[in-house]
């Protein structure tokens, strides 16, 4: 099995999130002959409940559509700068222009009943986790 990096997007470093474009971290579990090599903690930059830095009230600037940081993937594309390095992605629930999104991008999405990071990531390595497209919420 080839070295691969899972994003588990998270509301805390244990608990996978039940909306994508709300959680405030990314948990990234390197894994690589079916085991666990590395995990890192990212806070995400864009979405998530504590990071809304684009709503200070400066009179001089319109700051609502700067954050491009130099993708073209449409507006989707800040939330998912801490999943640039990963193949795939374990969440509760997303909608669906995220997902499209991610799918665009080549990501494994997997949306999961599972809400704690080690139990997803045991039954992924089994090959048993499953993926539930009633998870979806439709924007």
């Amino acid at each position: 099995m080839a070295k691969e990096t899972i994003g588990f997007v998270c509301d805390d470093p244990q608990t996978i999130s039940a909306h994508f474009g709300r959680a405030p971290l990314v948990v990234a579990v390197t894994v690589e002959d079916g085991r666990e090599i590395a995990r890192d903690v990212r806070p995400r930059s864009e979405g998530g409940h504590h990071h809304h830095h684009d709503h200070h009230h400066d009179h001089d600037h319109d700051h609502s559509h700067e954050h491009d940081h130099g993708h073209h993937h449409g507006d989707h594309s800040p939330k998912f700068a801490e999943l640039a390095d990963c193949q795939v992605m374990i969440v509760r629930g997303i909608g669906s222009p995220a997902l499209d999104h991610a799918q665009a991008r080549g990501m494994a999405v997997y949306l999961v009943a599972q809400s704690s990071v080690d139990e997803a990531l045991a039954a992924y390595l089994a090959g048993t986790l499953t993926s539930d497209a009633r998870r979806v919420h439709h924007h």
